[in-house]
């Protein structure tokens, strides 16, 4: 079954506007969900039973739908070849997948708190496709290849970890043979130490689209992968969120 939400049938999780042309997009992108076969295994929301990840979708807006498309999913899933086959990426490509992360996490904010707003400055298609503002040079990107997926589940690692409640930067999972953090430098030290880490210049530039971040193979299984990726997102999510709130609390909210 489709996830139609109420708070979401006439108005876009991707730029908020109402009264536009709509399709459904798929929370976990269709290339992916294919990449992991959970299209036939399922996937669990929320509390709920097990359905095909490509039945877990919202509201978005034709604009959204093609922008977010062409700009984001089409270019990661290239991306994710290079990774796994360890070609490494460029500044530019880590930026790129940070962007593909948040999208994932916003549409599963969005979803889940109706009269929230997930950032103060940016709706979600503002904050996924355009160049990461001043924040960027203090973003790592944390990433651990898996040498092996167990067999027995019949499927490959696709989910997120992050639990952060007010910080809208942290974000993690493990996705297909890629274990990823995406976290403020300032905590850096609570990665685990089986990820290599990279952290963004504070501005793109023409160099930016040379290979020169080359993530490890750290894990022996995706078991592994999973165990350790979420029980690190666990004091990474809280760090994160208790700074959220003290800069909310000195800045104002709103």
């Amino acid at each position: 079954m489709s996830m139609r939400l109420k708070h979401l049938k006439d108005r876009c999780a991707g730029c908020a506007r109402s009264g536009v042309p709509m399709n459904q997009e798929h929370l976990f992108a269709e290339w992916l969900i294919r990449r992991t076969n959970t299209h036939v295994t399922g996937i669990r929301w929320a509390t709920g039973p097990r359905i095909s990840a490509l039945s877990a979708t919202l509201p978005l807006c034709v604009d959204c739908n093609s922008d977010f498309g062409r700009d984001l999913e089409s270019p990661v899933s290239r991306l994710f070849d290079d990774i796994e086959e360890g070609r490494g990426i460029s500044d530019i490509d880590a930026e790129l997948l940070v962007r593909w992360l948040w999208k994932i996490k916003g549409l599963a904010w969005v979803a889940t708190h109706p009269r929230s707003r997930y950032t103060r400055s940016y709706t979600l298609r503002e904050r996924v496709l355009r160049a990461i503002d001043v924040v960027r040079g203090q973003l790592t990107v944390a990433l651990a290849l898996i040498r092996n997926v167990e067999p027995m589940y019949g499927d490959a690692p696709m989910g997120i970890d992050a639990i952060t409640e007010h910080d809208a930067i942290f974000v993690s999972g493990v996705l297909s043979r890629v274990a990823v953090i995406v976290s403020l430098h300032d905590f850096e030290h609570l990665v685990p130490q089986e990820f290599t880490r990279y952290t963004l210049s504070p501005e793109r530039t023409d160099d930016g689209v040379a290979k020169l971040f080359f993530p490890a193979v750290s894990f022996a299984t995706d078991t592994e992968a999973v165990r350790v990726t979420r029980d690190a997102s666990i004091r990474l999510s809280e760090a994160h969120d208790a700074l959220a709130l003290a800069l909310a609390d000195r800045f104002g909210r709103g």
